[in-house]
């Protein structure tokens, strides 16, 4: 979680006076909870759209028992320990996979608390000041417990989400690939090396996440090369290699410009990942700082792994070769740092490449 349990429930003021008051509350609120649960769950009842979730009065009833032993167990008896944390990110997260309106099971809470006024008016009639108490503590108790669901409600519908865009961008980048004699594989190696890198240069996790999920798309441009010249087995004539050296242009157009961060970063590394430290590469002869880190980390990470990869025109290159390869070209094809810096995560290099190695056939 990016923000802590503690963090979490100290912003909520759940001190040792709310934890006791709950307790107290808790041993009141028992004989009670069915009939608590009883209004929650005729507000179920009465809305279509919300008692539709359940496909049958079996999973309602597995519902309802499952939640009265989260509210008795934790919630209303002031346990909010680590299997609590567990019990309502689960809650959170099952809710979101069941396809819950958040708006039904946010409003769920709100019953629940207004339930619980009119069994206080109840239970203690005569002492408005021990209904305050309790109220205050119970408030907290259920912001907190709504706020850590509700985070892993849309954690996990985000998560949902990141995969199926992470999912469409690979299959964007194998479409690229496959018409270039690449595999599946080297993507996966590629992006996983320059997620390494970017930690290893003391990038966050999130940047370096997002290069992760980016840096895949670096050669999707070749989708509009001609056959006659992608998959020539010769070299290529220099009007050929004109075209050729048009890939990252059209990679550049293909992705379009875009505020997210990974549709950016893919868009600067399909059009500078072929310039050169130096100024000699393409498409604009870009030199030094002024190609974006990213390009910069996935030159590197895409050369160093079509080197020790075999394909149908070469054999594969030596770990030592390619690593000698990539020093001598520090400085000219290459950023000095991040030669340095490569050299540094050979060993997780050697473990992505192993992790991810090309079946064989």
């Amino acid at each position: 979680m990016r923000l802590r349990f503690e963090q979490w429930r100290d912003f909520l003021d759940m001190d040792a006076d709310s934890i006791s008051t709950l307790r107290e509350f808790g041993g009141l609120i028992r004989p009670h909870m069915d009939q608590l649960m009883d209004g929650v769950y005729a507000y179920i009842h009465a809305n279509a759209a919300a008692s539709s979730t359940f496909s049958d009065p079996a999973a309602m009833q597995r519902a309802r028992a499952h939640q009265l032993r989260h509210w008795q167990d934790h919630v209303f008896a002031g346990n909010f320990n680590q299997d609590y944390l567990e019990a309502t990110l689960a809650i959170g997260r099952t809710h979101q996979q069941l396809g819950v309106d958040l708006r039904f099971y946010s409003g769920a809470y709100v019953v629940v608390l207004n339930q619980l006024v009119v069994l206080l008016g109840q239970l203690v009639p005569d002492d408005e000041a021990r209904r305050s108490r309790y109220l205050t503590a119970v408030n907290r108790a259920v912001f907190l417990d709504m706020g850590l669901a509700t985070y892993a409600y849309y954690d996990t519908l985000l998560n949902a989400l990141e995969d199926m865009a992470q999912e469409v961008t690979l299959s964007l980048a194998r479409a690229g690939e496959y018409r270039d004699n690449e595999t599946g594989k080297h993507i996966t190696r590629m992006s996983k090396m320059c997620e390494q890198m970017a930690l290893a240069l003391g990038k966050d996790a999130t940047w370096a996440h997002a290069l992760r999920m980016a840096s895949p798309l670096h050669d999707v441009g070749k989708i509009g090369v001609p056959d006659r010249i992608l998959l020539k087995p010769g070299r290529l004539d220099e009007a050929e290699y004109r075209i050729m050296r048009e890939h990252p242009r059209i990679g550049g157009t293909i992705i379009p410009e875009h505020p997210a961060l990974v549709i950016r970063m893919a868009r600067r590394i399909a059009l500078t990942h072929h310039e050169k430290w130096d100024g000699s590469g393409y498409p604009a002869g870009l030199c030094g700082e002024e190609i974006p880190l990213e390009g910069r980390i996935a030159a590197i990470c895409d050369v160093y792994d079509a080197l020790v990869s075999t394909r149908p025109y070469k054999p594969a290159w030596t770990q030592q070769a390619a690593l000698d390869y990539l020093q001598q070209q520090s400085g000219l094809h290459f950023d000095p740092h991040l030669v340095s810096t490569f050299l540094r995560i050979v060993p997780e290099v050697e473990v992505i490449q192993s992790r991810y190695a090309e079946s064989s056939s």
